[in-house]
């Protein structure tokens, strides 16, 4: 059960980082500022996956990359709201 839990959640973290990354690309005009915001994201959500990975990296076989995968999504889940938001904003 533990398992699929934690399937479901990095599915979910995968989806939130796609859908920012997505949503940044249709909203902001292809320029050096795209480009900016697209790599800082990555780096934040990176950086904060391999923080949270050096606190869970001995927990289990995988746990790992589990707790990266997730890491990197909850770190993209303020920008998706705030793209998500402005999208809103614009209907």
């Amino acid at each position: 059960m533990r398992l699929v839990l934690t399937l479901i959640i990095m599915v979910a973290a995968i989806a939130v980082t796609a859908y920012a990354h997505w949503q940044l690309a249709h909203q902001v005009p292809a320029s050096p500022r795209r480009w900016l915001g697209h790599g800082l994201i990555a780096f934040v959500a990176v950086t904060f996956g391999w923080a949270v990975t050096g606190v869970y990296m001995g927990a289990e076989e995988g746990g790992g990359i589990a707790a990266f995968l997730t890491a990197v999504g909850v770190a993209h889940l303020p920008p998706a709201i705030v793209l998500f938001l402005k999208q809103q904003q614009g209907r």
